[in-house]
């Protein structure tokens, strides 16, 4: 399994099983798959659970501290998680509980993007995150570098354009044809599993009807995959 999974995310930057050993906790799930972060233990004061359990909300349920907070039920933009700390989670996965089979994943490689805006454009964006605490960046770059390793991050929430670049790339994200060209995944069995490369894709989530809440999806984020 981790062969395939690893040769997927080096060829498309994110690996789709399908019901993946649906009675095996995801915690146990993402352990054979690689290394956890451990979202309790490095930021206890949040109250973020390493398992993150998601589930469609409306707007006035949610503070605006988390997307459901702007859309609710609605589309969630094309985005990289947690895009405002140093240095966001290389990995997450994204494993179904309850799916539904009209509720997709959009995922979106960087690559036509890079192409339509530019190498140094996305390099010289400037952005500051929306509320600086401890353990985020005051400011971040669209496009930088860990270990030899090119992250890129975009989120219209939650980073403020701060220089000319910034301006220029968050107006090109707007663009409609972005989410239309977006690779939509369905999670609507029990071990529907998604992992995806955070530096390499964006994600988002598509519109929920409100009869249709009892979806149900955990999170886990990864530092790295096993190899």
């Amino acid at each position: 399994m981790l062969d395939g999974v690893l040769a997927q995310l080096e060829r498309d930057g994110f690996s789709f099983c399908r019901a993946l050993t649906p009675e095996m906790p995801t915690i146990e799930i993402a352990q054979v798959l690689g290394a956890i972060v451990n979202i309790e233990r490095l930021l206890p004061s949040s109250g973020i659970p390493t398992v993150q359990v998601l589930r469609p909300r409306r707007a006035s349920d949610v503070g605006p501290n988390q997307y459901s907070g702007y859309f609710g039920l609605g589309a969630f933009p094309l985005h990289t998680d947690l895009a405002h700390w140093a240095f966001p989670p290389h990995y997450f996965l994204l494993r179904c509980v309850a799916g539904l089979d009209d509720v997709f994943t959009p995922v979106l490689s960087w690559t036509p993007i890079v192409e339509s805006v530019g190498t140094p454009v996305l390099q010289r964006a400037v952005f500051g995150g929306r509320r600086p605490r401890i353990g985020y960046s005051g400011l971040v770059r669209a496009m930088s570098e860990r270990e030899g390793t090119v992250v890129f991050r975009w989120d219209p929430i939650f980073l403020k354009p701060l220089n000319q670049e910034a301006r220029a790339l968050a107006k090109a994200m707007g663009n409609s044809a972005w989410n239309e060209a977006a690779l939509k995944i369905l999670l609507k069995e029990p071990g529907d599993t998604l992992i995806v490369d955070n530096w390499r894709m964006l994600h988002g989530r598509g519109d929920v009807k409100p009869v249709n809440v009892s979806r149900q999806i955990e999170r886990v984020y990864l530092s790295e995959v096993f190899r």
